[in-house]
């Protein structure tokens, strides 16, 4: 017999077992003046009792056989099943819209939302940024330091930084070859060379590419945790975000602005 067909034969062993438990087969038919009485214990009061009792290596022995083309069939319909399952879960919605992303930011340019929206909300997944204050945080530091998501590259030369010990700017053309780059615009010598290690881009080397879209939300990211902004965020507030980001009160006033906003886009029900 085939292991399908024993299946089957289990699966009717079971049943059985419990019809016999649910209808009192064998037992004292209930009476309302009869003292309830005590069946006597078998070793099949328990379905799974009957099941363990049935020596299936003796049946194999007999006959009970496993058929290469049975083995073939199960192993497709156990397939099938996990395809049916994984066609029919439904992928997590992301943590910013499209739509949401727009009111949020009002200037971001319309081409660059369908362009941005992905690397942003992958990097916030992949950086525990995953509440409505972080979020909204995070997003209103890259909105003022981008301007809104038009640039990558800070409009200034860099020149301001030449020399800048505290930026690791020892080797002159430090300041220019690495002024702000990437959505939160990340500055200095020093931390070209932490990034570079952390996303494995050499980005001392080829400065230029931390503004490429592909590289500026993930290292915008790295910047994030590396400084423990979403705790940050989640305690001091937007003001200490934003001194920790922009090492002042540059653009203040907009950087509350653009976070108050998000909040009140990303908790409307």
């Amino acid at each position: 017999m085939s292991v399908s067909s024993l299946r089957r034969f289990r699966a009717a062993v079971a049943a059985a077992a419990v019809l016999t438990a649910a209808l009192g087969v064998g037992t004292s038919v209930a009476h309302a003046d009869t003292a309830p009485t005590t069946p006597a214990p078998t070793r099949f009061q328990e379905p799974r009792d009957l099941l363990r009792a049935l020596d299936f290596d003796a049946l194999a022995a007999d006959g009970w056989t496993v058929t290469d083309d049975e083995e073939e069939a199960e192993s497709a319909e156990a397939s099938e099943v996990v395809e049916l399952v994984a066609e029919t879960t439904p992928a997590p919605l992301p943590a910013v819209t499209p739509e949401e992303l727009t009111r949020i930011v009002p200037g971001i340019p319309a081409e660059k939302v369908e362009q941005f929206i992905a690397p942003l909300n992958d990097a916030m997944a992949r950086s525990g940024i995953d509440n409505p204050v972080r979020q909204a945080a995070f997003i209103a530091q890259l909105a003022v330091e981008s301007d809104s998501f038009r640039t990558f590259e800070e409009y200034a030369s860099g020149r301001a930084y030449e020399g800048r010990a505290d930026l690791g700017n020892t080797h002159p053309g430090d300041g220019e070859r690495y002024k702000g780059r990437g959505a939160i615009q990340i500055t200095g010598r020093h931390n070209y060379e932490r990034v570079s290690e952390h996303i494995g881009v050499d980005f001392v080397a080829h400065p230029e590419l931390l503004a490429a879209p592909e590289n500026a939300f993930t290292t915008a990211a790295w910047y994030w945790t590396s400084r423990n902004l979403n705790e940050i965020a989640d305690t001091a507030g937007i003001v200490r975000v934003s001194e920790l980001v922009n090492g002042g009160h540059h653009a203040l006033g907009r950087r509350i602005d653009e976070f108050e906003r998000g909040l009140d886009v990303l908790l409307q029900p």
